[in-house]
């Protein structure tokens, strides 16, 4: 199943009236300062991937970090990253992916990248944040498994 709401003003005023008592709904597919596309896709079993496609930057590492935690908030368990569209990712960017990490970590949920690009591992190798980054590849049954 996938989302493909807007989020637009309204539909976070009605998550907010809807209170604890009914579960969030994942946020829809956005476009962030015209360099970031999100999307959030629910598999049949519960688990939220989050499709990044485009820059992860200045720009838009704040509000990519917010759609994230709206997503583990409303979905907990594992949230997968789909990095494999990603084509940049400056020092804020990486900050917010250790964000959304340190979240998920609080919410009792895990995060982890699947297909991140081999600038972004390097990255994250030089700064020594692989295990809370932690990579997953797909098996060829179409199975993820940690990396």
């Amino acid at each position: 199943m996938a989302y493909s709401a807007s989020g637009t003003a309204a539909s976070e005023a009605a998550a907010s009236e809807a209170g604890p008592a009914r579960q969030q709904q994942p946020p829809g597919t956005v476009r962030l300062a015209d360099m970031l596309t999100l999307s959030c896709r629910i598999s049949p079993t519960g688990q939220a991937t989050v499709t990044f496609v485009g820059e992860l930057d200045a720009a838009s590492a704040d509000q990519a970090c917010q759609y994230v935690r709206d997503a583990i908030d409303a979905l907990g368990g594992q949230v997968l990253l789909d990095m494999a569209g990603l084509s940049f990712c400056d020092a804020r960017g990486l900050g917010a992916l250790v964000r959304m990490s340190r979240h998920a970590g609080q919410a009792g949920s895990s995060l982890h990248l699947v297909a991140p690009p081999p600038r972004l591992m390097k990255i994250i190798r030089i700064t020594g944040l692989d295990d809370k980054l932690p990579v997953h590849r797909g098996d060829q049954a179409g199975h993820v498994q940690v990396a």
